[in-house]
């Protein structure tokens, strides 16, 4: 069916959620990156059709428009220049919106919403910068609130947070480097803390000669959950 078809398609897209071995120090505050640019009203506003060309597109041919483009216009050189500002799209043609695509001044794409169980809320945010993606934030049990935090750097991904019993609180994290898993830390007892590290045995410190220890794990700071924007 092409409804099932299209939601493990948002699924595979949504996860990338892997494993490795390995122990290491514990007690620690899993430490947090600098976050993205918010999402902003204007942001929003770039789908709002007031003031804006409508162009509508009909995908299947059933006399339905299922996709959405809108275009702002401006004056440059004393000219009336045309830039698409939003897209929108009815991915499984139930004549309800599912996708919408948000674009800067320059063409790029800003922000990515998903409807991945086309129920009318949205499950997987998307944001970018100068078309890179930054982060995204995901509603694996589509309750309207997010509890899967993806953050990237020059297009790789560098730290996953999952608040994997869903009560609001972060407990779950996954480092990497240049894309590849390095450590991934668990909270047992809810106290925002990691209580057991696993490392993938590439990256495992090995004890200095001498017998002395390896170096301790750098104390991160705490990560605090939010909802989808």
């Amino acid at each position: 069916m092409r409804i099932i078809g299209w939601l493990k398609v948002g699924i595979v897209v949504a996860f990338g959620l892997t494993a490795c071995s390995g122990s290491d120090s514990k007690g620690k505050k899993a430490k947090t990156a600098a976050d993205p640019p918010k999402i902003s009203a204007d942001d929003k506003g770039r789908c709002d059709t007031k003031g804006k060309r409508v162009v509508r597109l009909d995908i299947n041919q059933d006399k339905t428009a299922d996709v959405w483009k809108l275009y702002s216009s401006k004056m440059e050189s004393g000219a009336k220049v045309e830039a698409l500002s939003c897209k929108e799209m009815d991915i499984n043609f139930d004549g309800r919106r599912d996708v919408w695509i948000y674009y800067d001044d320059s063409g790029n794409r800003k922000m990515e919403e998903m409807d991945l169980d086309f129920d009318g809320k949205i499950d997987l945010v998307t944001i970018r910068q100068a078309g890179k993606v930054l982060r995204q934030e995901i509603d694996t049990d589509f309750d309207g609130k997010a509890d899967i935090w993806k953050y990237f750097e020059e297009g790789k991904i560098s730290r996953l947070d999952r608040d994997s019993n869903h009560n609001g609180k972060i407990d779950y994290w996954e480092y990497y480097e240049g894309g590849a898993l390095h450590r991934i830390g668990y909270d047992k007892n809810g106290d925002g803390r990691v209580d057991v590290w696993d490392r993938s045995e590439s990256t495992t410190a090995p004890t200095p000669a001498g017998g002395a220890k390896p170096e301790a794990e750098t104390k991160p700071a705490e990560t605090a959950a939010t909802g989808s924007s």
